[in-house]
C-alpha cells in the first residue's frame, strides 16, 4: 500500500490531471443541463438522456488516463527514477493502475451523479462510475504502449468518436464488441467495457516489461 500511496501522491501533484478532471466534470454538467432543458419542449429526460452526456465527456476520462501514464515519459523521463525505486515492472504497473483507479473513482462518481441523479436514474450511477473508471485505465494502458500523449489521444478519440460510430451505423451487431457502447447502452456493451481495459492493461504490462525504459 505504501507504493500505491506514493503513486497516488505523484498523480495528485500533476496540474494537468486536476485541470482535466475539472473541465470534464464542468462539461458534463453543461451537457446535462442542455439535455434537461429538452423537458420544456416536451421531450423526456429519461435514462437515455441521463447517459447521453457521458458519451461525450468520456473523452475527458480517456485524456485523464493518457496524461497520467504519459507524464512518466515526459518532463525529464521520470519513469527511470520510478524504476530505480521499484524495479519490478509488473508489480509497478499494477500499482500504477490501482493508484489511477483510486484517483479516478471520485471524479467518475461525481460526473456520473451529475448526469444520472437529475434524471431520476440513480440506479445507473454505479455502472456509469465503473465505466468511466475503466475508460480511464484503458487510456493509461494505450499511453504506456505508445509512450506518448498525443498519439495515444489520437488513437483513442479516433476509436471512440470516429471508428466506433461508423461501425455501429454500418454493422449493428458490432456494438457489443466496441469499448464505448456502454456509454449509451450499458446492457449491450457491459462485457466489452471490461474486456477492452483488461486486455489493454495486460498488453501495456507485457510491453513495459520487455522493452527499455
Amino acid at each position: 500500500m505504501t507504493a500505491v500511496r506514493a503513486e497516488l501522491r505523484k498523480l495528485l501533484t500533476l496540474p494537468s490531471l486536476r485541470l482535466t478532471a475539472l473541465l470534464t466534470w464542468s462539461a458534463n454538467l453543461l451537457l446535462t443541463l442542455a439535455y434537461a432543458s429538452t423537458e420544456s419542449r416536451g421531450e423526456p429526460f429519461d435514462d437515455a438522456a441521463a447517459l447521453a452526456p457521458l458519451g461525450y465527456t468520456q473523452a475527458g476520462f480517456l485524456v485523464l488516463g493518457v496524461l497520467a501514464a504519459a507524464s512518466e515519459y515526459q518532463e525529464g523521463d521520470q519513469i527511470r527514477t520510478t524504476l530505480l525505486a521499484m524495479p519490478r515492472r509488473l508489480p509497478l504497473q499494477a500499482v500504477k493502475a490501482l493508484a489511477l483507479a483510486a484517483l479516478t473513482i471520485p471524479v467518475a462518481a461525481a460526473t456520473a451523479a451529475t448526469s444520472t441523479l437529475p434524471a431520476g436514474a440513480a440506479a445507473w450511477m454505479p455502472a456509469a462510475t465503473a465505466y468511466l473508471t475503466l475508460t480511464t485505465l484503458l487510456g493509461a494502458a494505450v499511453a504506456v504502449v505508445v509512450r506518448g500523449a498525443v498519439p495515444a489521444v489520437i488513437v483513442l478519440l479516433g476509436l471512440y468518436f470516429i471508428a466506433g460510430p461508423v461501425l455501429r451505423a454500418r454493422f449493428g451487431a458490432s456494438a457489443a464488441y466496441l469499448p464505448d457502447t456502454s456509454a449509451s447502452d450499458p446492457s449491450q456493451g457491459a462485457v466489452a467495457t471490461i474486456i477492452w481495459p483488461l486486455s489493454a492493461l495486460v498488453l501495456a504490462a507485457l510491453t513495459f516489461r520487455r522493452r527499455d525504459a
